[in-house]
């Protein structure tokens, strides 16, 4: 019967097997996945090498670096990420929440501090990271929209996980919406499909081979989520009301035109830290007849 090998000789290996792999952090990733099955923090890892790791670990391990040499994102193999410093259930059926998507999180509770903004419509809510962050940090009044039950399963177990209230509806866009919000609604939110239909293929095959297509897919030119709902938003919102997106990095210029075509004005650009557009948004300053 073989030795349990140490803590250090299985990474070593986990490294290396993802280094082959070609995965650009198979350092830092190897680290969180025997973590993860050992249950340790990174300074038992680092301090505890010589620790002897169970038969039944190492096989565990072993499963989830298969598992991510398939390109099985990180985020579904550990079964959640962080955003905005809070924890978020993942898996297969919802979009992973990324870290450029905190930058419209922050441009919502940025202009909340000078504007009313305590009724909040999210439209592709996915994990409900975006309604849950604005609860959290804002105390705001949100509703989650998803036209996908699994990821409003994701998104319920979320709310409850940080502890926050958010009205959850699965709705086509706004098809669902409960009629007495016509008019009433201070600031609107998206994160939706914006990658263009030809444009999918050419995508990391962590993102194109397992995270859902319905939130990625934004049509012949990615903007077709943005038309639905810039269109629908002056039914929804209040006048002076916001509507916020995140945007890909060439569409801030069409979806800036498109904004004000539709009674938006004080319309402006928000760059991630790359220096890249990521955010628009705007204040609706008429109702169109």
């Amino acid at each position: 019967m073989r030795e349990n090998k140490t803590l250090t000789q299985v990474l070593q290996e986990g490294k290396k097997r993802l280094k082959n792999a070609n995965k650009d952090n198979y350092a830092f990733e190897a680290e969180l996945l025997l973590m993860d099955v050992c249950r340790i923090n990174r300074v038992a890892l680092l301090t505890q090498g010589d620790a002897k790791i169970t038969f039944e670990n190492e096989e565990k391990y072993n499963w989830y670096l298969t598992q991510r040499e398939s390109n099985r994102p990180l985020q579904y193999i550990l079964g959640q990420c962080e955003f905005m410093g809070l924890t978020f259930k993942v898996g297969e059926g919802v979009l992973i929440p990324r870290g450029d998507t905190e930058v419209l999180v922050e441009s919502v509770l940025e202009i909340s501090k000078r504007e009313k903004i305590k009724k909040v419509i999210d439209v592709g809510t996915g994990s409900g990271c975006i309604p849950i962050c604005l609860t959290y940090f804002g105390q705001m009044d949100a509703v989650g929209l998803d036209i996908s039950p699994v990821a409003l399963d994701f998104a319920r177990k979320n709310g409850e996980d940080n502890q926050v209230v958010v009205d959850w509806i699965e709705s086509d866009l706004f098809s669902a919406v409960p009629v007495k919000l016509k008019g009433r609604v201070d600031a609107i939110v998206s994160n939706p499909p914006y990658i263009s239909k030809e444009a999918i293929e050419g995508l990391m095959p962590e993102v194109r081979d397992y995270e859902p297509r319905n939130a990625l897919d934004g049509g012949k030119d990615g903007l077709d989520f943005y038309r639905g709902i810039v269109e629908e938003s002056c039914f929804w919102l209040r006048e002076g009301g916001w509507l916020f997106f995140e945007i890909g990095y060439d569409q801030g210029r069409a979806l800036l035109e498109m904004m004000n075509r539709a009674g938006f004005s004080q319309c402006s650009l928000q760059q991630d830290l790359a220096g890249l557009d990521r955010v628009v948004f705007g204040k609706l300053e008429r109702k169109q007849k």
